[in-house]
């Protein structure tokens, strides 16, 4: 190889590696896309305590934390009262883009799974929808779809994460206890085990 060729090799492969850098420079810029799901907040007859109404102050303050911490660039989750809508929350005073999934249209979601708890869930939820990407799941009724919920939100944050080139981190937002073999908080964290997904939790208590 002559010299001119092999100052050109050289050249090339350090204009590669440059480019290489930059892109793992600006996927990292951009920040981890955050796939969040937890605990609803307690009804008022609950004989458990797994997210007490009084505890949701501190619980938004140390999504706030994770969130100042990590500097997420996405959110993507559900919206149910708890630990959905106040991840919303904490992403919205971020300007995170933020990834809305439910299991039905908004207004039946919004009563089932968002107002029949205490506190101004309805209104957190309403602003939510207004300012996000909102998709709603076409599933099955009942546990099983709940359980593909999880499935679905893991899936959604892995393409907005490929698509940005960063990469998914999972937030679970809970009692750090599982109730049993049908507990949908811990089959998220499980699922995203599964996936390799880094995970961090947050107690609700």
């Amino acid at each position: 190889m002559d010299r001119r060729r092999f100052v050109g090799t050289l050249s090339g492969l350090a204009l590669g590696w440059k480019l290489m850098t930059v892109m793992s420079g600006e996927a990292l810029a951009k920040g981890p896309v955050v796939v969040a799901a937890g605990r609803r907040v307690d009804a008022p007859d609950a004989q458990s305590a797994r997210f007490p109404p009084s505890n949701v102050e501190a619980v938004l303050k140390r999504i706030r934390e994770v969130f100042a911490r990590d500097k997420p660039s996405a959110l993507v989750c559900s919206g149910a009262c708890g630990a959905d809508l106040l991840a919303i929350e904490a992403a919205t005073e971020r300007h995170m883009k933020r990834y809305i999934s439910l299991g039905a249209e908004p207004a039946e979601f919004r009563k089932t799974s968002v107002t029949d708890r205490p506190g101004n869930w309805g209104e957190l939820f309403d602003q939510a929808i207004k300012t996000a990407t909102v998709e709603v799941l076409k599933l099955q009724e009942g546990q099983e779809g709940y359980l593909e919920t999880n499935l679905k939100l893991m899936d959604r944050a892995q393409a907005v994460a490929k698509q940005s080139g960063t990469t998914v981190e999972a937030l679970v937002i809970w009692n750090e206890q599982s109730r049993g073999p049908d507990d949908v908080t811990d089959h998220f964290l499980q699922q995203a085990k599964q996936r390799k997904i880094p995970v961090t939790q947050i107690s609700t208590l």
